[in-house]
């Protein structure tokens, strides 16, 4: 397999992109060339055949071996051309989504975020395939195209050069209408593939969330969304077609008329016998392959388009400017985290201000707060997902951004609100990152998270294959199990994104024993709505709209901060 490195200085167009691959797609550009100037010689023995056949000088046996000879190795050039440009499409097609998928890994949470997961999937599928079609397709064709067309121009002056006035003349004409119709529609192949982002944005949308639908009888409003996006694709599908309607009527015109000036005078000359029958047939048979090529690109200018539409989208995703995720610290942490003086604002939106606190190593930390205070991004920032605007966020008295980033989350397990599940075994989702984790690992993990009697029921066990997006597991099961993945890594640092939101409060007050007991070793983070759930934490941090309120043990904020009591006694009401 032909391999290529992306080098710090891009490539900026689909045809340097090729160049990476000069030995797949120069075989199969001179196997193109080689077929289709064999393809020329085929009038020309006909146009001797006839013309022997006349003079009565015709030798059957000759003439019938030279035609299947050059025929025969047409064929064999054609399947070998095939085979190459299928195999140099599919490399192509690979190597673009494997430099697509490094360059996602690396991005930032940020950047995935804003360009948004339809965007992404449509550029590793529909984009890559609009590429992989031009390769397969596209290449060949053009190659024919410019072979076919140079050697009949050729052949056609040296036939008869006045009878070929008339159809070289028809070149300028098809050119110019060519470029006329390409400017005006070669935004509308851009826009084409935009719209297939917002299709997989509401189709997606709508599969994930089809129970809801269903519940809320939402299925007429959903249905309208997709008609619109889907109104918008034939939209615009519909002015290429149009663009390109009057293209072919167009080529048959100015064919048909050509044809019609060549049939009068060279029948003439036919007659007048200055002209051949053999060389007059062979001229309307290279009339033919001339007028083929122009056909064929009208055809393909369509697959053309979309091609060089879609490659420089892939380009803005492979070029897209990387976060600068330097860091060289690799050593083992002890879990001490502080925020000094954090500020964030996403979308100019301020998030959080002036963010202090510190966290010991292993001990255990409620943050708690009402929706949208800011108690994600704490995690996100902690994480290294995202970055502050200000301020430092500190690991054991280092800058997050100076740590390797692979080590440090080697030793961070999170447990997010949304409960991502895979859809492969149970033993592969916990033990997700190693492959080759041991039994007495992902059993402790399993305990831990209160899964046991979950596993004990399952036919298969741990080989149990989970459903997509794990639709046959409960709110609580999923949210366990997300548990187990994040302490099957044996974390120093374990952040809880109210992980408990599903799980009972006897099933929650165990998984938190367990916690202690089991990895005592770990600083933990849990984000909660509930207080009851870290009522006998060490400390515990209360934010409201961005800001730190206060921090202290649960009998110290009882006393002495007022929103938390507020919350305490609300919840206590609530339990009453």
């Amino acid at each position: 397999m032909e391999k290529t490195e992306t080098p710090k200085k891009k490539n900026d167009s689909l045809i340097s992109f090729l160049k990476n691959f000069k030995l797949l797609t120069g075989s199969v550009i001179v196997l193109s060339i080689a077929v289709n100037v064999l393809t020329l010689l085929i009038p020309k023995i006909n146009s001797r055949i006839i013309d022997s056949l006349q003079s009565g000088n015709y030798n059957r046996d000759e003439g019938l071996m030279l035609f299947l000879g050059v025929t025969t190795i047409i064929l064999a050039l054609t399947l070998i051309q095939g085979f190459l440009s299928s195999v140099t499409a599919e490399k192509i097609a690979a190597e673009l989504r494997r430099q697509l998928i490094n360059k996602i890994s690396r991005q930032s949470f940020k950047y995935v975020n804003t360009v948004g997961s339809s965007k992404l999937l449509t550029n590793l599928t529909a984009d890559v395939d609009a590429v992989k079609q031009f390769i397969n397709q596209g290449i060949v064709f053009a190659f024919a195209a410019v072979v076919q067309l140079i050697g009949s121009i050729i052949i056609l002056l040296s036939l008869n050069w006045r009878l070929a006035i008339p159809i070289l003349l028809t070149i300028p004409i098809l050119g110019i209408s060519f470029g006329y119709i390409f400017s005006k529609i070669e935004a509308y192949f851009t826009k084409a593939q935009e719209v297939i982002d917002k299709l997989n944005r509401v189709i997606n949308e709508s599969i994930v969330g089809s129970a809801l639908v269903r519940v809320l009888n939402a299925r007429s409003f959903e249905t309208k969304k997709f008609v619109v996006v889907n109104e918008e694709a034939q939209g615009i599908g519909t002015k290429i077609v149009i663009g390109f309607a009057g293209l072919f009527p167009l080529i048959n015109i100015v064919v048909n008329t050509s044809f019609l000036i060549v049939l009068g005078y060279g029948g003439s000359q036919v007659i007048d016998k200055t002209l051949s029958a053999g060389d007059f047939s062979a001229f309307f048979s290279y009339i033919f392959i001339f007028i083929f090529p122009i056909i064929m690109l009208g055809f393909l200018a369509g697959n053309i388009g979309r091609a060089f539409a879609t490659y420089k989208r892939l380009k803005e995703v492979i070029d897209s400017e990387e976060p600068d995720v330097n860091g060289t610290i690799s050593k083992e942490i002890e879990g001490d985290i502080e925020l000094k003086n954090v500020t964030l604002e996403l979308e100019n939106k301020a998030i959080l201000e002036d963010i202090n606190f510190h966290i010991k190593p292993k001990s255990r930390v409620g943050i708690i707060g009402p929706t949208a205070a800011g108690k994600t991004q704490i995690f996100y920032l902690i994480t290294g997902l995202i970055k502050q605007n200000s301020g430092e966020i500190l690991i054991d008295g280092k800058p997050v951004e100076d740590y390797d980033r692979d080590k440090l989350y080697s030793q961070m397990g999170m447990v997010f609100q949304d409960s991502i599940i895979f859809n492969t075994t149970l033993r592969e989702n916990i033990a997700f990152r190693n492959e080759n984790m041991s039994e007495e690992t992902i059993w402790k993990a399993i305990e831990t998270a209160e899964l046991k009697d979950f596993v004990d029921t399952l036919p298969k066990g741990l080989d149990e294959k989970i459903s997509e997006r794990g639709s046959s597991l409960s709110g609580g099961q999923k949210q366990r199990l997300t548990l187990a993945r994040a302490l099957a890594l044996n974390p120093k640092i374990l952040l809880l994104d109210d992980f408990t939101a599903r799980v009972d409060i006897n099933t929650e007050k165990k998984i938190f024993a367990n916690l202690q007991k089991n990895y005592p070793e770990i600083t933990i983070i849990a984000i909660t709505q509930k207080i009851k759930s870290i009522e006998d934490f060490d400390n515990i941090i209360l934010v409201m709209e961005g800001e730190l309120i206060a921090t202290g043990k649960h009998e110290q904020l009882l006393k002495k901060s007022l929103e938390y009591q507020q919350i305490y006694n609300s919840q206590q009401r609530t339990e009453e």
